[in-house]
């Protein structure tokens, strides 16, 4: 593996590393991936404490919150969305695991319990209360996310905090309490659009740190109902044929990727049934 996590960092600053140097929305890089540095170079950032999370290749890398609204040339500060769609496979799993280390290290400073300050573990990525000893790990938030369908129709939807407001995607929402994945996909499919599914199947997950989801992909069969939208959610919801689709997600995305397997799935159909009449 090129990347390997590891929370057990060396005992001084390297002499080079790769900083993966973050805000909520941005991240720093230098050409078309996140910089190696040596120590002077990484001094002239103004960042906060470095958090060592693993190796690249053996290289060290360590994140840190960017504390300035502008960085030093060459480099330049972009979105983390837009890095997350032109970065390679490995670069994006790293960039992810980076934002989700450091989140723990700056929301978690006081203990949510008894309100003293935490501490930083040395062979885990976690915080430690010392006076109460609550421990707080890195958080995973799991959401379902779910292509239902309808013959050979897709249910879409505009969410109303989608940054791109012409872009439809696939339904999605956080599981709650004590409810298991299937029954979540029921009740969010329901509470956003009033429809009704069935024949639900597990597909794949995807982590997706904005901030700390762990997508977890099904489909789903229209069973009944008419769309009717909770308008606190959705800005539109309709059902669209594989041939007439609007805006939809990257590739990159699994809401991207359910929609393009229920295109290739509509698009073989096609195919097997105009060659099955020419016979």
């Amino acid at each position: 593996m090129n990347f390997i996590p590891n929370a057990t960092g060396p005992d001084h600053q390297p002499e080079k590393a790769l900083y993966f140097i973050l805000n909520i929305r941005h991240i720093v890089v230098n050409g078309p991936n996140v910089p190696e540095m040596d120590k002077p170079h990484a001094s002239k950032f103004s960042m906060g404490e470095a958090f060592f999370f693993g190796t690249f290749k053996g290289t060290p890398c360590y994140c840190a919150e960017l504390q300035s609204k502008t960085v030093p040339e060459p480099f330049e500060k972009i979105n983390l969305r837009a890095y997350f769609l032109s970065a390679d496979d490995t670069f994006r799993e790293m960039a992810g695991y980076a934002r989700q280390v450091l989140d723990l290290h700056l929301n978690f400073r006081f203990c949510g319990r008894c309100g003293g300050p935490t501490r930083t573990l040395t062979h885990e990525h976690a915080r430690v209360c010392p006076s109460c000893h609550l421990t707080a790990y890195p958080r995973i938030s799991p959401a379902v996310i779910m292509s239902v369908t309808k013959g050979d129709k897709i249910l879409l939807g505009k969410g109303v905090n989608f940054p791109d407001k012409k872009m439809f995607s696939v339904l999605a929402g956080f599981v709650s309490p004590s409810e298991t994945l299937e029954d979540c996909v029921r009740r969010e499919v329901f509470e956003e659009t009033s429809i009704r599914v069935s024949d639900i199947h597990y597909v794949k997950s995807q982590p997706w740190p904005f901030p700390d989801s762990l997508m977890i992909g099904f489909t789903a069969r229209y069973q009944s109902g008419e769309i009717d939208i909770d308008p606190n959610e959705i800005v539109e919801a309709a059902w669209f044929s594989h041939n007439n689709l609007p805006k939809i997600p990257h590739s990159h995305s699994l809401a991207g990727q359910l929609i393009r397997s229920f295109v290739r799935e509509q698009g073989s159909q096609t195919k097997n049934y105009s060659s099955s009449h020419m016979i």
